[in-house]
C-alpha cells in the first residue's frame, strides 16, 4: 500500500533545515489507470503519482518536478537487486513553495483517479517549469502545454478530461490563501527526475487533543455508569 504522506520521519518533521541532506529511494510503480500523455516536455509518457520505497521506513507517493528526466529502473541489470538512488534533500524557490502549497493544501486530499493524478501531475510541472508568469496548461501558451492536436476518440475525451481538472487545480492554487496544510519536501538528483513529496501537518494529534479525547471518554463513562441499574 502506498501512503501519500509517508517518507522517512527525519525528512518531514521540523523546517527546511533538514538534519538529513540526503535519502535512499527506489522507484516501485505508476498506478494502472495513469493515461498516456504529450506535452511540450514529454512524449507518450504514462503521467500520474509515482510510487516510491525509502530505504528506511518503506513506501510512499512522489510527484516529478524534472519532466525532461526519467526515473531509475525498480531493479538493476540482473533483474533481481533492487535499484536504490541517493537523492539530495532539496528546497523550492519562494514562489515555487508558495503555488505548490496552494495546490497542495487545496486539492491534494481529491486526488484519486488515473486523470485525477495525471491532471495534478501536470499542474505541478506547470508551477515548476511554466517562465510565462501565466499558468495554463492549454496548447500554445506558455513553454509548458498539454498537447491535444491531432488527437481523436478516446484519447481527445482524456485530453479534455485531464486539462479541465489541471486548469482546476491550478486555479485553487494561486487563489488560495488558507494555512499550509502539507510540509513539501524536494528531492533532487542529477541524473534523474527530481520530486515532491508531502506530509501533512500536523498529522499526528498534539497531547492537548489526546487529553480532550480522553476526558471526553471519561464523561461519557461516567454518564453510563450513572444510568446502569442498582
Amino acid at each position: 500500500m502506498f501512503k501519500p504522506l509517508t517518507l522517512a520521519a527525519a525528512l518531514l518533521i521540523g523546517t527546511p533545515a533538514f538534519a538529513v541532506s540526503t535519502v535512499s529511494v527506489r522507484f516501485v510503480s505508476r498506478d494502472a489507470s495513469a493515461p498516456v500523455l504529450n506535452t511540450s516536455m514529454t512524449s507518450n509518457y504514462i503521467t500520474g503519482g509515482l510510487n516510491f520505497t525509502d530505504a528506511a521506513t518503506g513506501s510512499f507517493l512522489a510527484y516529478c518536478v524534472e519532466p525532461s528526466q526519467s526515473f531509475a529502473l525498480s531493479f538493476k541489470s540482473d533483474g533481481v537487486t533492487p535499484n536504490f538512488k541517493t537523492y539530495t534533500v532539496d528546497s523550492f524557490s519562494a514562489s515555487q513553495a508558495s503555488l505548490l502549497q496552494g495546490l497542495y493544501s487545496s486539492s491534494f486530499a481529491s486526488v484519486h483517479s488515473g486523470n485525477q493524478q495525471a491532471a495534478f501531475q501536470l499542474a505541478v510541472w506547470e508551477i515548476m517549469r511554466e517562465s510565462s508568469g501565466t499558468l495554463s496548461i492549454a496548447e500554445g501558451n506558455g513553454n509548458f502545454f498539454l498537447k491535444t492536436a491531432g488527437a481523436t476518440g478516446q484519447q481527445n475525451g482524456i485530453n479534455n478530461s485531464v486539462q479541465a481538472l489541471a486548469s482546476h487545480y491550478l486555479s485553487a492554487a494561486e487563489s488560495y490563501n488558507g494555512p499550509g496544510l502539507y510540509s513539501l519536501t524536494k528531492l533532487s538528483n542529477a541524473t534523474y527526475q527530481d520530486l515532491v513529496v508531502a506530509s501533512a501537518v500536523n498529522a499526528v494529534p498534539e497531547p492537548e487533543t489526546y487529553a480532550l479525547f480522553l476526558a471526553g471518554l471519561g464523561a461519557i463513562g461516567l454518564m453510563a455508569r450513572r444510568r446502569l441499574p442498582r
